[in-house]
């Protein structure tokens, strides 16, 4: 607020906050939406004119693109098998990275993207990759784990690599060290700790069990250094919304199918091992519950047709 003549005038509404008001003041508006595609479907010009909406959101658009290519990749590698939800949550997280690693070679700009994020994901990729290609303790069962699982995983390993080249080598100058002020290791530390004492034991093979599960427990908080960067510039850029979406996903992924199998992760005649399924299951639950709340916003920004790149400030707003 502001004196004026003694009188208070009360600050302006942004555009974004209004709105998110006006998101509020509609409660029925998925009903509305729902109603609307009802209606399309019925009416083939209506059809069109959504499609056309639609279309013209560049979340829906990425998401769109995946989705298809992601359905492909189902119906030629997948022997319907559940076991394919661990595959296609690798192919999720690889997509992730490939968005992030194209928007930095056309914009030749890496600003927004924590470095500290990525080199923990070197780590996680390169000794997930100890575990499952030597060893198949850790594979999906259908044909999807022959190969195709560890290809997405260490494409996932060459991009993350190619992303920390352009941090420290190829566009240096556009990186910000002071936004992503993060320690790292105080989270790669606790994962390396926690993953000597408490791993399955899949691959009967100690070293690449313990290898597995710190590949995991890290993957689980790999993503704080971004939000540290987020709330310190005070906003996302579109790329980095996008990827930390697409963990999330393959995070969800991951959880149901581990939630699904965790006793085989654990070692009943072990007095501390008989645990570490509903251990290797709640560190990826708390994962989800770190990032729900921006998934919400995330989401709520695509439904108000308000872009990505906002969301930390919807987030602050609300």
């Amino acid at each position: 607020s502001s004196a004026a003549g003694g009188v208070l005038t009360p600050p302006k509404k942004t555009k974004i906050r209004r709105g998110f008001e006006e998101g509020r003041e509609k409660p029925r508006e998925a009903d509305s939406i729902m109603d609307a595609i009802k209606e399309a479907f019925q009416d083939p010009e209506k059809m069109k004119l959504l499609i056309s909406k639609y279309t013209k959101n560049e979340a829906v658009r990425v998401w769109g693109t995946f989705a298809v290519f992601a359905l492909t990749i189902f119906w030629v590698f997948s022997s319907g098998d559940f076991s394919f939800l661990l595959t296609l949550s690798s192919l999720v997280s690889m997509f992730s990275f490939l968005m992030v690693a194209m928007t930095i070679e056309s914009t030749k700009s890496v600003k927004g993207v924590s470095l500290k994020m990525m080199e923990c994901y070197i780590l996680v990729f390169f000794c997930r990759l100890t575990a499952i290609i030597p060893f198949e303790g850790y594979l999906p069962f259908d044909k999807s784990g022959d190969w195709f699982y560890q290809v997405c995983e260490a494409f996932g390993l060459c991009l993350a690599g190619s992303i920390v080249y352009c941090c420290r080598v190829q566009y240096p100058s556009t990186y910000d060290p002071n936004a992503d002020s993060f320690n790292h290791l105080w989270i790669i530390g606790p994962a390396l700790c926690i993953s000597l004492l408490l791993h399955p034991h899949l691959n009967n093979f100690m070293p690449t069990d313990i290898a597995w599960a710190f590949a995991l427990y890290l993957e689980s908080v790999t993503v704080l250094p971004q939000f540290f960067m987020f709330m310190k510039e005070g906003r996302a850029q579109t790329h980095t919304s996008h990827f930390l979406a697409a963990q999330a996903l393959s995070r969800l992924m991951s959880f149901i199918f581990w939630a699904s199998s965790f006793s085989e992760l654990s070692n009943p005649d072990h007095h501390i091992k008989k645990f570490v399924g509903h251990w290797v299951v709640g560190i990826q639950l708390v994962q989800l519950v770190v990032m729900g709340d921006f998934i919400y916003h995330y989401v709520r920004a695509i439904q108000k047709g308000i872009p990505v790149s906002e969301v930390m400030v919807y987030s602050t707003n609300v």
